[in-house]
């Protein structure tokens, strides 16, 4: 009987345990409360667009030459003048302009449209392209379809500028540090997705208005002119438009005529550079990079070699005569006074009456 009472108490005991628990079985989550959501004063503003160039951009943008500059506008220095020509490539024109720039050893760059560039009908203008890089001089971007960026954003400035850039670069193979925006006119979204690009934005401070002449010699002496007026600067032409193409090299002729007659005076010449020279950092000037002083001294060693191989100048022509006078020239009058009636005859007449001034 005692037994039965022991195995019938340890029987409950083990009822009453709680299973073993299984492999499988996981351990229960626990819910962890969530912060309540803050106003909408309180939360971080959504941040803009262009904040953040594209990783792509940032590669083909990273010039270190060129790039990540102060807005350039031509009047950071003086005594020095860079030419740069927009619109181009065009494959009837600017062969002419190239030409002429290497006749004369000027530096010069060229801004992009680079709608240009694309497709079959693009073929001619890439060639020109590499012949402008071939030649050492600097290219910048123009704009995709040279639209008027002076209200553009968001995607507007995604086709004008960052998917221009992104053409120009790989055309060019290297990166593109310039960007002159079209008629000068850029919005301020434009210009803070230029600087998070690293892009230095160039103007211009002598504008020859060459779209717009007519007349090829009105054109060359108005740029030499405007050149000595401000003593150099960044020059404004085209090389897509016909006139410039046939005038651009009288320019730099009449260019270099009047740095030898500077030099002859004993003056400092006006030295056509590159856009190098006018860069800023803030208001600091960069560093000159060493090919590009060697280069400005070439031109400055070679001048008076050129100079004395210049025809001389023509005289200038002599003053035009003076008209004939149309008033008829009196005789003179005889210094004998001509006797009148009732004059008494000296004693000369008396004895010669025919003698003169007797009759």
């Amino acid at each position: 009987m005692r037994w039965l009472v022991i195995s019938i108490v340890c029987w409950a005991s083990l009822a009453g345990a709680a299973p073993p628990a299984s492999p499988e079985a996981k351990t229960p989550s626990v819910t962890i409360a969530k912060p309540a959501a803050k106003p909408a004063a309180e939360q971080p503003a959504a941040k803009p667009k262009d904040v953040m160039p594209a990783p792509d951009l940032v590669g083909v943008t990273d010039d270190p030459l060129l790039g990540k500059g102060a807005r350039v506008n031509g009047d950071e220095m003086h005594g020095v003048v860079a030419f740069t020509f927009d619109d181009g490539p065009n494959p009837e024109t600017t062969p002419s302009v190239i030409d002429a720039l290497e006749k004369y050893d000027i530096p010069a760059t060229f801004f992009i449209v680079t709608q240009r560039l694309l497709g079959k009908h693009g073929e001619k203008s890439r060639e020109i392209l590499a012949r402008e890089l071939t030649g050492g001089f600097l290219v910048g971007d123009h704009s995709m379809t040279h639209i008027n960026l002076r209200k553009s954003a968001g995607k507007a400035l995604d086709k004008e500028i960052d998917q221009s850039i992104r053409t120009l670069a790989k055309e060019a193979s290297r990166p593109i540090g310039l960007f002159r925006p079209p008629y000068g006119a850029l919005s301020a979204a434009g210009r803070v997705r230029l600087k998070k690009l690293g892009v230095t934005e160039v103007i211009w401070s002598i504008d020859t208005l060459d779209w717009r002449a007519h007349n090829e010699q009105k054109l060359r002496k108005k740029v030499v002119s405007m050149i000595e007026k401000e003593n150099g600067g960044i020059v404004l032409m085209h090389d897509v438009k016909p006139i410039t193409a046939k005038v651009i090299s009288e320019v730099l002729d009449d260019l270099e005529a009047e740095n030898c007659q500077r030099l002859k005076e004993q003056k400092e010449p006006i030295v056509p550079v590159s856009i190098h020279y006018f860069l800023r950092d803030g208001k600091t000037p960069r560093a000159i990079p060493d090919a590009v002083q060697k280069r400005t001294a070439a031109y400055k060693a070679a001048l008076p070699t050129r100079c004395a191989a210049r025809p001389p100048l023509p005289a200038p022509p002599p003053p035009p005569a003076k008209p004939a006078s149309s008033v008829v020239a009196k005789p003179p009058t005889s210094s004998t006074p001509k006797r009148q009636i009732g004059d008494f005859p000296d004693k000369g007449c008396l004895e010669n009456p025919l003698a003169k001034g007797c009759q």
